[in-house]
């Protein structure tokens, strides 16, 4: 997909350089960013975009740990004296997201976002099990945000707008697959499709413009105001801060560079019906992070006819730290490719 792209841009570029009206490839942040800017009055917006993760690999904190040390560790049930009977060797995860936001006024931009969900985990059993691996898979519809920017300051050089909305629990927590020990078992917590709870969130947004240079930054707070959900259990409060720089190399084509800083809390409570002896990834005691990733990315607009005002946004996302809660799977990279088109 990446390189259709490349090969988009290859065949359009001698034509847009001299298109009249042209909106510059850096109009907005990096692909992987949402919310990130304010529509003029009557604009409607629409976006999809699809991101690949892949992790592998065990820390218990932020230590690497082997697959049959882990199996040792103690885990969430017997008092923290048991250990347990599996444990996941690699994870890889799909996610297509799709949004639309519609301005009703120059100061004001709402916004909807879904995404839909395909996860593939393999897992090891004990030796003393034959320590065979397993796969389990899981798909759907994830949680369903709606929410609003206001502008506070809009210059050519500067843009300031803050964002908030909440998250609603569209997403299953009951996703169910066949084990070695059962043909229809709850899958763990990183399983899941959605949260379970309706979570708000707050966001602060600023654009700074230096000729082909700009910077940006966002900062995020989701708050789990709601209580535990329906299977006994909340996620943490997460924060996030994005930072980042885009060059604009030609009108229609700008590069990008982004940090970012990434908080989980401990989760609440827990599910009952997951024994935490299983697996790590079904202990509720294994969860909450913090994260720090390097992203680079590349955006094209499309200036000329027919498909004027479409973009296209490609971002690698890369840890660069990792810190985890107990026993985690580390993530090893991200790849974010996206389209969007302003009418």
């Amino acid at each position: 997909m990446f390189i259709s792209a490349i090969i988009i841009i290859l065949l359009f570029s001698p034509i847009l350089v001299f298109s009249n009206n042209i909106h510059m490839a850096d109009d907005h942040a990096p692909i992987s960013v949402m919310s990130d800017h304010i529509h003029k009055k009557g604009e409607f917006i629409m976006s999809f975009r699809t991101s690949s993760m892949e992790m592998s690999g065990l820390y218990n904190g932020n230590s690497s740990v082997s697959i049959s040390d882990s199996m040792s560790l103690p885990n969430g049930s017997s008092t923290s004296k048991g250990t347990y009977m599996n444990a996941p060797t690699s994870m890889s995860m799909t996610m297509y997201m799709f949004g639309g936001m519609y301005a009703p006024s120059n100061n004001l931009t709402l916004l909807l976002m879904g995404n839909y969900q395909q996860k593939e985990m393999t897992q090891e059993r004990m030796a003393m099990s034959g320590g065979a691996r397993f796969d389990i898979n899981s798909q759907g519809f994830g949680d369903l945000v709606f929410g609003g920017l206001l502008s506070i300051k809009n210059k050519n050089d500067i843009k300031i707008h803050i964002g908030s909305g909440i998250s609603f629990p569209t997403g299953s927590i009951n996703q169910r697959d066949a084990t070695p020990v059962s043909s229809d078992a709850r899958l763990g917590y990183g399983m899941q499709n959605g949260s379970g709870t309706y979570d708000p969130y707050f966001l602060l947004n600023t654009i700074r413009e230096f000729q082909k240079i700009k910077f940006g930054s966002q900062l995020s707070y989701k708050i789990r105001l709601g209580g535990n959900n329906d299977n006994g259990y909340h996620y943490g409060n997460l924060f996030q801060s994005k930072f980042w720089f885009s060059y604009n190399l030609v009108n229609y084509l700008s590069s990008s560079f982004k940090v970012t800083y990434k908080n989980l809390a401990k989760m609440n409570g827990k599910d009952d019906e997951m024994n935490p002896r299983m697996s790590p990834a079904m202990d509720s005691g294994n969860n909450g992070f913090q994260k720090i990733l390097l992203g680079f990315g590349l955006n094209f607009i499309n200036n000329q006819k027919p498909l004027k005002g479409h973009r296209l946004g490609f971002e690698f996302i890369k840890p660069v730290f990792q810190k985890f809660n107990r026993i985690q799977m580390s993530e090893d990279y991200r790849l974010v490719l996206g389209w969007q088109y302003a009418f």
